[in-house]
Protein backbone atom coordinates (compact mmCIF):
# COMPACT_ATOMS: atom_id res chain seq x y z
CA UNK A 1 0.00 0.00 0.00
CA UNK A 2 1.66 3.58 -1.27
CA UNK A 3 2.33 5.80 1.66
CA UNK A 4 0.23 8.60 0.09
CA UNK A 5 -2.84 6.68 0.50
CA UNK A 6 -2.49 6.27 3.95
CA UNK A 7 -1.38 9.83 4.25
CA UNK A 8 -4.65 10.31 2.66
CA UNK A 9 -6.63 7.94 5.34
CA UNK A 10 -5.11 9.97 7.86
CA UNK A 11 -6.26 13.12 6.38
CA UNK A 12 -10.08 11.50 6.60
CA UNK A 13 -9.62 10.67 10.03
CA UNK A 14 -8.43 13.67 11.19
CA UNK A 15 -11.10 16.03 9.12
CA UNK A 16 -13.37 13.59 11.11
CA UNK A 17 -11.88 13.87 14.81
CA UNK A 18 -11.00 17.77 14.60
CA UNK A 19 -13.02 19.34 12.39
CA UNK A 20 -16.61 20.29 11.80
CA UNK A 21 -16.54 20.97 7.64
CA UNK A 22 -17.79 22.38 4.21
CA UNK A 23 -20.74 24.29 2.68
CA UNK A 24 -20.77 24.43 -1.25
CA UNK A 25 -19.92 27.60 -3.31
CA UNK A 26 -22.48 29.66 -4.12
CA UNK A 27 -21.88 33.84 -3.93
CA UNK A 28 -25.77 33.96 -4.24
CA UNK A 29 -26.66 37.10 -3.24
CA UNK A 30 -23.66 38.10 -5.51
CA UNK A 31 -24.45 36.48 -8.61
CA UNK A 32 -28.23 37.16 -8.17
CA UNK A 33 -27.75 40.85 -8.04
CA UNK A 34 -28.81 42.88 -11.17
CA UNK A 35 -25.62 45.47 -10.33
CA UNK A 36 -23.07 42.13 -9.98
CA UNK A 37 -21.55 42.74 -13.38
CA UNK A 38 -19.22 39.99 -14.45
CA UNK A 39 -19.70 37.77 -11.38
CA UNK A 40 -23.57 37.85 -12.43
CA UNK A 41 -22.25 34.61 -15.46
CA UNK A 42 -21.53 32.57 -12.17
CA UNK A 43 -25.26 31.88 -11.87
CA UNK A 44 -26.44 32.01 -16.02
CA UNK A 45 -24.02 33.54 -18.74
CA UNK A 46 -26.80 35.10 -20.54
CA UNK A 47 -27.59 37.79 -18.09
CA UNK A 48 -24.41 40.25 -19.03
CA UNK A 49 -26.23 40.49 -22.23
CA UNK A 50 -28.74 44.09 -21.75
CA UNK A 51 -26.86 44.17 -18.49
CA UNK A 52 -27.25 47.76 -16.58
CA UNK A 53 -23.59 48.39 -16.91
CA UNK A 54 -21.30 49.59 -19.43
CA UNK A 55 -18.23 48.07 -17.70
CA UNK A 56 -17.43 46.28 -15.05
CA UNK A 57 -14.03 45.46 -13.42
CA UNK A 58 -13.41 42.76 -10.49
CA UNK A 59 -11.03 43.94 -8.66
CA UNK A 60 -10.36 40.97 -6.26
CA UNK A 61 -13.32 38.28 -5.05
CA UNK A 62 -12.67 35.29 -2.45
CA UNK A 63 -15.02 33.08 -0.47
CA UNK A 64 -14.49 30.16 1.37
CA UNK A 65 -16.95 27.63 3.26
CA UNK A 66 -17.05 24.27 5.43
CA UNK A 67 -20.08 22.02 6.71
CA UNK A 68 -20.83 18.79 7.83
CA UNK A 69 -23.26 16.66 8.95
CA UNK A 70 -21.54 14.12 11.72
CA UNK A 71 -20.29 16.59 13.96
CA UNK A 72 -21.31 20.27 15.79
CA UNK A 73 -19.25 22.78 17.51
CA UNK A 74 -21.36 23.04 20.52
CA UNK A 75 -20.27 25.85 22.11
CA UNK A 76 -21.04 27.51 26.10
CA UNK A 77 -21.23 30.54 24.57
CA UNK A 78 -23.04 32.25 21.39
CA UNK A 79 -20.48 32.22 18.63
CA UNK A 80 -20.91 35.96 17.73
CA UNK A 81 -18.76 36.42 21.72
CA UNK A 82 -15.89 34.72 19.48
CA UNK A 83 -16.51 37.10 16.57
CA UNK A 84 -16.50 40.47 18.86
CA UNK A 85 -13.90 38.79 21.65
CA UNK A 86 -16.28 38.78 24.04
CA UNK A 87 -15.53 35.05 25.29
CA UNK A 88 -16.07 34.93 28.85
CA UNK A 89 -12.48 34.55 30.96
CA UNK A 90 -13.46 31.03 32.02
CA UNK A 91 -13.12 29.42 29.00
CA UNK A 92 -9.71 31.08 28.30
CA UNK A 93 -6.22 29.86 28.74
CA UNK A 94 -3.41 31.91 30.16
CA UNK A 95 -2.32 32.89 26.82
CA UNK A 96 -5.99 34.60 26.33
CA UNK A 97 -6.74 32.46 23.72
CA UNK A 98 -9.61 29.78 23.84
CA UNK A 99 -9.37 27.11 25.63
CA UNK A 100 -10.78 24.26 23.17
CA UNK A 101 -12.58 21.62 25.02
CA UNK A 102 -13.06 17.72 22.80
CA UNK A 103 -16.23 17.84 24.34
CA UNK A 104 -17.39 20.91 22.61
CA UNK A 105 -17.71 19.02 19.70
CA UNK A 106 -21.10 16.67 19.80
CA UNK A 107 -22.18 13.48 17.25
CA UNK A 108 -25.05 13.97 15.02
CA UNK A 109 -26.07 9.95 15.18
CA UNK A 110 -28.67 8.75 13.60
CA UNK A 111 -28.01 5.86 11.37
CA UNK A 112 -27.53 7.94 7.97
CA UNK A 113 -24.27 8.66 6.21
CA UNK A 114 -21.98 11.23 6.52
CA UNK A 115 -20.62 13.95 4.60
CA UNK A 116 -18.07 16.79 4.74
CA UNK A 117 -17.41 19.66 2.27
CA UNK A 118 -14.98 22.46 1.57
CA UNK A 119 -14.14 25.15 -0.64
CA UNK A 120 -11.44 28.20 -1.10
CA UNK A 121 -11.76 30.36 -4.47
CA UNK A 122 -10.37 33.11 -5.79
CA UNK A 123 -11.84 35.59 -8.65
CA UNK A 124 -9.36 37.63 -10.05
CA UNK A 125 -9.29 39.68 -12.22
CA UNK A 126 -12.39 40.04 -14.13
CA UNK A 127 -13.73 42.21 -16.73
CA UNK A 128 -17.29 42.45 -19.16
CA UNK A 129 -18.29 45.24 -21.44
CA UNK A 130 -21.86 46.18 -23.42
CA UNK A 131 -21.04 45.61 -26.72
CA UNK A 132 -22.93 47.17 -30.12
CA UNK A 133 -25.92 45.01 -31.56
CA UNK A 134 -27.03 44.27 -28.11
CA UNK A 135 -23.71 41.82 -27.46
CA UNK A 136 -21.99 41.68 -24.38
CA UNK A 137 -17.90 40.38 -23.50
CA UNK A 138 -16.96 39.06 -20.63
CA UNK A 139 -13.62 37.13 -19.24
CA UNK A 140 -13.48 35.88 -15.54
CA UNK A 141 -10.19 34.22 -14.06
CA UNK A 142 -10.82 31.81 -11.23
CA UNK A 143 -8.87 29.15 -8.66
CA UNK A 144 -10.49 26.52 -6.81
CA UNK A 145 -9.81 24.28 -3.81
CA UNK A 146 -12.01 21.66 -2.40
CA UNK A 147 -12.17 18.76 -0.87
CA UNK A 148 -15.11 16.70 -0.11
CA UNK A 149 -16.40 13.17 1.66
CA UNK A 150 -19.32 11.99 0.27
CA UNK A 151 -21.01 9.00 1.91
CA UNK A 152 -19.31 7.56 4.56
CA UNK A 153 -21.25 5.29 7.04
CA UNK A 154 -21.92 6.49 10.50
CA UNK A 155 -19.91 3.49 12.43
CA UNK A 156 -16.86 3.99 10.23
CA UNK A 157 -17.51 8.13 11.41
CA UNK A 158 -17.36 6.98 14.26
CA UNK A 159 -14.51 4.36 14.25
CA UNK A 160 -12.46 7.25 12.64
CA UNK A 161 -13.01 9.47 15.60
CA UNK A 162 -13.22 6.63 18.79
CA UNK A 163 -11.20 3.55 17.27
CA UNK A 164 -12.67 -0.23 18.59
CA UNK A 165 -14.43 -0.22 21.60
CA UNK A 166 -12.45 -2.74 23.40
CA UNK A 167 -13.18 -1.24 26.79
CA UNK A 168 -13.23 -5.08 28.55
CA UNK A 169 -9.92 -5.74 26.83
CA UNK A 170 -7.68 -3.36 26.28
CA UNK A 171 -6.47 0.40 26.75
CA UNK A 172 -5.63 0.66 23.21
CA UNK A 173 -9.38 1.67 22.07
CA UNK A 174 -11.85 3.39 23.75
CA UNK A 175 -15.04 5.86 23.45
CA UNK A 176 -18.54 5.57 22.60
CA UNK A 177 -18.34 3.81 20.09
CA UNK A 178 -20.39 1.09 18.29
CA UNK A 179 -18.05 -0.91 16.53
CA UNK A 180 -16.94 -3.23 19.21
CA UNK A 181 -14.50 -6.03 19.17
CA UNK A 182 -16.02 -9.15 16.91
CA UNK A 183 -17.75 -7.22 15.02
CA UNK A 184 -18.01 -7.37 11.45
CA UNK A 185 -17.93 -4.28 9.38
CA UNK A 186 -18.67 -3.79 5.68
CA UNK A 187 -21.15 -1.38 4.73
CA UNK A 188 -18.70 1.34 4.16
CA UNK A 189 -18.68 2.31 0.74
CA UNK A 190 -17.56 6.36 0.44
CA UNK A 191 -15.74 8.55 -1.95
CA UNK A 192 -13.15 11.14 -1.09
CA UNK A 193 -11.96 13.56 -3.58
CA UNK A 194 -9.65 16.75 -3.51
CA UNK A 195 -8.82 19.39 -6.35
CA UNK A 196 -7.38 22.29 -7.17
CA UNK A 197 -7.78 23.96 -10.67
CA UNK A 198 -8.23 26.92 -12.36
CA UNK A 199 -10.23 28.43 -15.15
CA UNK A 200 -10.24 30.96 -17.75
CA UNK A 201 -13.67 31.64 -19.07
CA UNK A 202 -14.98 33.77 -21.88
CA UNK A 203 -18.32 34.83 -21.89
CA UNK A 204 -20.03 35.71 -24.84
CA UNK A 205 -24.07 36.74 -24.77
CA UNK A 206 -26.39 37.93 -26.66
CA UNK A 207 -30.28 39.63 -26.87
CA UNK A 208 -31.79 37.62 -29.42
CA UNK A 209 -35.17 38.93 -29.54
CA UNK A 210 -35.82 42.75 -28.04
CA UNK A 211 -39.54 43.81 -27.91
CA UNK A 212 -41.12 46.64 -25.52
CA UNK A 213 -41.75 44.49 -22.83
CA UNK A 214 -39.75 41.28 -23.33
CA UNK A 215 -36.30 40.04 -23.57
CA UNK A 216 -34.73 37.15 -24.82
CA UNK A 217 -31.22 36.66 -24.28
CA UNK A 218 -28.58 33.87 -24.61
CA UNK A 219 -25.08 32.97 -23.54
CA UNK A 220 -22.37 30.65 -23.33
CA UNK A 221 -19.20 30.51 -21.71
CA UNK A 222 -16.33 28.26 -22.83
CA UNK A 223 -13.73 27.51 -20.32
CA UNK A 224 -10.13 26.71 -20.36
CA UNK A 225 -9.93 24.79 -17.68
CA UNK A 226 -5.74 24.19 -15.38
CA UNK A 227 -5.20 21.45 -13.37
CA UNK A 228 -2.70 22.33 -10.53
CA UNK A 229 -3.01 18.89 -8.31
CA UNK A 230 -6.12 16.07 -7.16
CA UNK A 231 -6.41 13.04 -5.65
CA UNK A 232 -9.43 10.30 -4.91
CA UNK A 233 -10.05 7.54 -3.26
CA UNK A 234 -13.58 5.44 -4.64
CA UNK A 235 -13.78 2.71 -1.73
CA UNK A 236 -16.01 0.49 -3.12
CA UNK A 237 -15.85 -1.89 0.52
CA UNK A 238 -14.01 -3.26 2.58
CA UNK A 239 -15.09 -6.14 4.71
CA UNK A 240 -13.59 -5.54 8.65
CA UNK A 241 -13.90 -7.62 11.75
CA UNK A 242 -11.53 -6.66 15.16
CA UNK A 243 -10.25 -10.52 15.22
CA UNK A 244 -9.47 -9.17 19.19
CA UNK A 245 -8.17 -6.45 20.89
CA UNK A 246 -4.59 -6.30 18.69
CA UNK A 247 -5.96 -8.16 15.45
CA UNK A 248 -8.20 -6.74 12.56
CA UNK A 249 -9.09 -9.43 9.98
CA UNK A 250 -10.25 -8.03 6.46
CA UNK A 251 -12.23 -9.83 4.05
CA UNK A 252 -13.29 -8.73 0.50
CA UNK A 253 -11.51 -5.61 -0.39
CA UNK A 254 -12.13 -3.57 -3.32
CA UNK A 255 -10.48 0.57 -3.31
CA UNK A 256 -9.22 2.59 -5.59
CA UNK A 257 -6.80 6.01 -5.01
CA UNK A 258 -5.37 8.23 -7.82
CA UNK A 259 -3.01 11.12 -6.92
CA UNK A 260 -0.98 13.97 -8.18
CA UNK A 261 2.02 15.33 -5.59
CA UNK A 262 0.34 15.67 -2.44
CA UNK A 263 2.51 19.03 -1.65
CA UNK A 264 0.75 20.58 -4.74
CA UNK A 265 -2.69 20.75 -2.51
CA UNK A 266 -1.20 21.83 0.35
CA UNK A 267 0.15 25.72 -0.42
CA UNK A 268 -3.80 27.35 -0.41
CA UNK A 269 -1.45 30.55 -1.11
CA UNK A 270 0.18 29.08 -3.97
CA UNK A 271 -2.35 28.29 -5.62
CA UNK A 272 -5.24 30.93 -5.16
CA UNK A 273 -2.85 33.88 -5.32
CA UNK A 274 0.38 33.02 -7.61
CA UNK A 275 -1.13 30.63 -9.63
CA UNK A 276 0.38 31.53 -12.83
CA UNK A 277 3.69 30.25 -11.14
CA UNK A 278 1.86 26.76 -10.41
CA UNK A 279 2.95 23.86 -12.19
CA UNK A 280 0.17 22.69 -14.69
CA UNK A 281 -0.23 18.97 -14.01
CA UNK A 282 -3.33 18.67 -16.19
CA UNK A 283 -5.74 20.42 -18.92
CA UNK A 284 -9.35 20.14 -20.37
CA UNK A 285 -12.12 22.23 -21.29
CA UNK A 286 -15.24 23.42 -19.94
CA UNK A 287 -18.35 25.65 -20.16
CA UNK A 288 -21.55 27.20 -19.10
CA UNK A 289 -25.09 27.53 -21.13
CA UNK A 290 -27.99 29.71 -20.32
CA UNK A 291 -30.84 31.89 -21.75
CA UNK A 292 -32.77 33.87 -19.88
CA UNK A 293 -35.98 36.38 -20.43
CA UNK A 294 -37.16 39.53 -18.90
CA UNK A 295 -40.63 40.65 -19.15
CA UNK A 296 -42.39 44.10 -18.42
CA UNK A 297 -46.21 45.12 -19.25
CA UNK A 298 -46.31 48.90 -20.08
CA UNK A 299 -49.19 49.00 -17.50
CA UNK A 300 -46.96 48.55 -14.56
CA UNK A 301 -43.92 50.54 -15.60
CA UNK A 302 -44.27 52.87 -13.02
CA UNK A 303 -44.68 50.38 -10.32
CA UNK A 304 -41.01 48.48 -11.26
CA UNK A 305 -37.70 50.20 -11.20
CA UNK A 306 -37.03 51.55 -14.69
CA UNK A 307 -33.70 51.42 -14.60
CA UNK A 308 -33.70 47.42 -14.61
CA UNK A 309 -36.81 47.44 -16.61
CA UNK A 310 -38.61 44.75 -15.95
CA UNK A 311 -41.85 43.17 -13.50
CA UNK A 312 -40.19 39.61 -13.50
CA UNK A 313 -37.26 37.71 -15.23
CA UNK A 314 -36.06 33.56 -15.34
CA UNK A 315 -33.84 31.99 -16.64
CA UNK A 316 -31.99 28.02 -17.13
CA UNK A 317 -28.44 27.61 -17.46
CA UNK A 318 -26.09 24.21 -17.46
CA UNK A 319 -23.16 25.54 -15.02
CA UNK A 320 -19.58 23.83 -15.10
CA UNK A 321 -19.59 21.37 -17.49
CA UNK A 322 -16.56 19.69 -18.24
CA UNK A 323 -13.33 18.04 -17.49
CA UNK A 324 -9.55 18.38 -16.88
CA UNK A 325 -7.65 14.91 -18.11
CA UNK A 326 -3.91 14.28 -16.32
CA UNK A 327 -1.83 12.60 -18.76
CA UNK A 328 1.23 12.10 -16.51
CA UNK A 329 2.57 12.77 -12.83
CA UNK A 330 -1.04 11.05 -11.65
CA UNK A 331 -0.40 7.77 -9.84
CA UNK A 332 -3.20 5.26 -9.73
CA UNK A 333 -3.64 2.06 -7.68
CA UNK A 334 -5.81 -0.42 -6.80
CA UNK A 335 -6.36 -2.72 -3.69
CA UNK A 336 -8.25 -6.00 -3.99
CA UNK A 337 -8.80 -9.12 -1.66
CA UNK A 338 -10.93 -11.67 -3.21
CA UNK A 339 -8.85 -14.70 -1.66
CA UNK A 340 -9.83 -15.09 1.54
CA UNK A 341 -9.27 -13.54 5.26
CA UNK A 342 -5.97 -11.19 5.83
CA UNK A 343 -5.07 -10.74 9.25
CA UNK A 344 -3.27 -7.76 10.31
CA UNK A 345 -1.83 -7.54 13.56
CA UNK A 346 -1.31 -4.48 15.78
CA UNK A 347 2.32 -5.77 17.06
CA UNK A 348 4.38 -3.73 19.72
CA UNK A 349 6.80 -3.29 16.85
CA UNK A 350 3.48 -1.52 14.77
CA UNK A 351 3.14 0.78 17.92
CA UNK A 352 6.70 1.62 18.39
CA UNK A 353 6.84 2.86 14.95
CA UNK A 354 4.14 5.24 15.45
CA UNK A 355 5.46 6.39 18.84
CA UNK A 356 8.80 7.25 17.15
CA UNK A 357 6.81 9.26 14.37
CA UNK A 358 4.30 9.51 12.01
CA UNK A 359 6.02 9.09 9.09
CA UNK A 360 7.47 6.12 10.77
CA UNK A 361 4.16 4.88 11.28
CA UNK A 362 2.71 5.01 8.16
CA UNK A 363 5.98 3.30 6.40
CA UNK A 364 5.59 0.18 8.81
CA UNK A 365 2.18 0.32 8.04
CA UNK A 366 2.28 0.50 4.48
CA UNK A 367 5.20 -2.61 4.12
CA UNK A 368 2.88 -4.35 6.76
CA UNK A 369 -0.07 -4.02 4.15
CA UNK A 370 1.91 -5.08 0.93
CA UNK A 371 2.39 -8.58 2.67
CA UNK A 372 -1.83 -8.60 2.65
CA UNK A 373 -3.12 -7.59 -0.15
CA UNK A 374 -3.20 -7.47 -3.86
CA UNK A 375 -1.50 -4.04 -4.80
CA UNK A 376 -1.23 -2.86 -8.62
CA UNK A 377 -0.28 1.10 -9.47
CA UNK A 378 0.59 2.58 -12.71
CA UNK A 379 0.90 6.21 -14.11
CA UNK A 380 -2.01 6.37 -16.52
CA UNK A 381 -4.45 9.51 -17.31
CA UNK A 382 -7.37 10.27 -14.95
CA UNK A 383 -10.13 12.25 -15.71
CA UNK A 384 -12.01 14.67 -12.93
CA UNK A 385 -15.17 16.36 -13.38
CA UNK A 386 -16.04 19.86 -12.89
CA UNK A 387 -19.41 19.88 -10.46
CA UNK A 388 -22.03 20.34 -12.99
CA UNK A 389 -25.42 21.90 -11.55
CA UNK A 390 -28.61 22.39 -13.70
CA UNK A 391 -29.81 26.01 -12.43
CA UNK A 392 -33.27 27.47 -12.58
CA UNK A 393 -33.75 31.34 -11.64
CA UNK A 394 -36.72 33.68 -11.54
CA UNK A 395 -37.13 37.41 -9.97
CA UNK A 396 -40.03 39.42 -9.65
CA UNK A 397 -39.53 43.26 -8.61
CA UNK A 398 -42.06 43.71 -6.08
CA UNK A 399 -42.02 47.94 -6.22
CA UNK A 400 -39.33 50.20 -7.60
CA UNK A 401 -35.95 48.50 -5.11
CA UNK A 402 -37.54 45.98 -3.76
CA UNK A 403 -36.75 42.21 -5.29
CA UNK A 404 -37.96 38.97 -4.40
CA UNK A 405 -36.42 36.25 -6.64
CA UNK A 406 -35.71 32.38 -6.68
CA UNK A 407 -32.77 29.92 -7.11
CA UNK A 408 -32.93 26.39 -7.67
CA UNK A 409 -29.54 24.81 -8.16
CA UNK A 410 -29.81 21.09 -8.64
CA UNK A 411 -26.63 18.52 -8.66
CA UNK A 412 -26.15 16.61 -12.14
CA UNK A 413 -22.09 14.98 -10.89
CA UNK A 414 -23.43 12.55 -8.39
CA UNK A 415 -21.44 11.58 -5.19
CA UNK A 416 -19.61 9.02 -6.60
CA UNK A 417 -17.82 10.38 -9.51
CA UNK A 418 -14.08 11.40 -9.62
CA UNK A 419 -13.95 15.14 -9.22
CA UNK A 420 -15.88 17.96 -7.76
CA UNK A 421 -19.49 18.27 -6.96
CA UNK A 422 -21.49 20.68 -5.40
CA UNK A 423 -24.49 20.52 -3.33
CA UNK A 424 -28.46 21.11 -4.63
CA UNK A 425 -30.17 23.90 -2.86
CA UNK A 426 -33.51 25.70 -3.05
CA UNK A 427 -33.81 29.59 -1.87
CA UNK A 428 -35.84 32.39 -2.11
CA UNK A 429 -33.79 36.03 -2.19
CA UNK A 430 -35.85 39.13 -1.05
CA UNK A 431 -33.93 42.29 -1.90
CA UNK A 432 -33.52 45.58 -1.62
CA UNK A 433 -31.09 46.96 -4.91
CA UNK A 434 -30.07 50.09 -5.49
CA UNK A 435 -27.21 51.88 -7.32
CA UNK A 436 -24.93 52.86 -4.38
CA UNK A 437 -26.51 50.19 -1.56
CA UNK A 438 -28.01 46.42 -1.89
CA UNK A 439 -29.02 44.33 0.91
CA UNK A 440 -30.03 40.48 0.48
CA UNK A 441 -31.13 37.51 2.20
CA UNK A 442 -31.16 34.05 0.97
CA UNK A 443 -33.37 31.42 2.35
CA UNK A 444 -34.12 28.37 1.97
CA UNK A 445 -32.93 25.13 1.49
CA UNK A 446 -29.56 24.03 1.16
CA UNK A 447 -26.95 21.46 1.51
CA UNK A 448 -28.51 18.79 -0.68
CA UNK A 449 -32.10 20.08 0.72
CA UNK A 450 -31.42 19.20 4.25
CA UNK A 451 -30.56 22.11 5.79
CA UNK A 452 -32.55 25.32 6.22
CA UNK A 453 -30.42 28.53 5.75
CA UNK A 454 -30.64 32.34 6.23
CA UNK A 455 -27.72 34.36 4.48
CA UNK A 456 -27.06 37.49 3.92
CA UNK A 457 -25.04 40.06 1.36
CA UNK A 458 -24.50 43.45 1.47
CA UNK A 459 -22.84 45.64 -1.07
CA UNK A 460 -22.07 49.16 -0.16
CA UNK A 461 -20.54 50.89 -3.38
CA UNK A 462 -17.81 48.62 -4.79
CA UNK A 463 -17.25 46.80 -1.72
CA UNK A 464 -19.95 43.71 -0.77
CA UNK A 465 -19.39 40.50 1.56
CA UNK A 466 -21.64 37.93 2.21
CA UNK A 467 -22.17 34.39 3.60
CA UNK A 468 -25.06 31.88 2.64
CA UNK A 469 -25.65 30.76 6.54
CA UNK A 470 -24.66 34.07 8.12
CA UNK A 471 -27.56 34.59 10.65
CA UNK A 472 -27.48 31.07 11.86
CA UNK A 473 -23.34 31.33 12.46
CA UNK A 474 -24.29 34.37 14.34
CA UNK A 475 -27.48 33.32 16.40
CA UNK A 476 -26.17 30.14 17.03
CA UNK A 477 -23.91 28.30 19.58
CA UNK A 478 -24.30 24.45 17.93
CA UNK A 479 -22.29 25.24 14.57
CA UNK A 480 -21.77 22.55 12.17
CA UNK A 481 -20.14 24.74 9.41
CA UNK A 482 -19.42 28.61 8.28
CA UNK A 483 -19.11 30.15 5.06
CA UNK A 484 -18.24 33.80 3.72
CA UNK A 485 -17.35 35.64 0.29
CA UNK A 486 -16.37 39.59 -0.02
CA UNK A 487 -14.82 41.05 -2.49
CA UNK A 488 -14.15 45.02 -4.75
CA UNK A 489 -15.54 45.18 -8.06
CA UNK A 490 -17.21 48.44 -9.31
CA UNK A 491 -18.51 49.32 -12.74
CA UNK A 492 -19.43 51.96 -15.42
CA UNK A 493 -23.84 52.31 -15.95
CA UNK A 494 -25.34 52.93 -19.17
CA UNK A 495 -26.50 56.29 -19.54
CA UNK A 496 -30.25 55.17 -19.49
CA UNK A 497 -31.42 58.25 -17.89
CA UNK A 498 -30.14 61.45 -16.94
CA UNK A 499 -29.52 60.81 -13.44
CA UNK A 500 -27.22 57.82 -14.22
CA UNK A 501 -25.25 59.10 -16.28
CA UNK A 502 -21.27 57.67 -16.08
CA UNK A 503 -21.96 56.77 -12.60
CA UNK A 504 -19.88 54.74 -11.00
CA UNK A 505 -21.24 51.11 -8.80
Amino acid sequence: MNSNFSKITVLLITSFTSLFQVESQTFIGLQHSNLGGIHQTGLNPANIANSRHRMYFNGVTAGFGFDNDYLKLSLPFPFLDLITGDVPSQYKNSNGGIAFNENWLTENVNNKSKNMNFYLQTRTPGFMISLPHDFALGIQYKNTISFQVNDVAEPLARLARYGIDSSSGSISYSGPNQFQVGETFGDNAFTVNMNAYGEIGLTIAKVLVKQDNFVLKAGVTPKMLMGYGSAYIKNRGVLIKAAGTDTIQFGETDIEYGYTDLSDLQDLNSINIGAIKNKILGSGFGYDVGVAFEYSPKALKNVTNNKNNYLFRGGISLLDAGRIKYKQNMTTTNIRNTTGDKIFVLSPAFADAWRVSTDRGLEYTDSTMRTIFDINSADQSTISKLPTTLNIQFDYNVAKIFYVGANLSQDLRGKKAIGSRRQSYLVVIPRLESRFVELSFPTGFMNDYKKVRVGMFLRLGPVFVGSDNLIGQLKSNNISGTDLYFGLSFGILKKKDKEETSSME
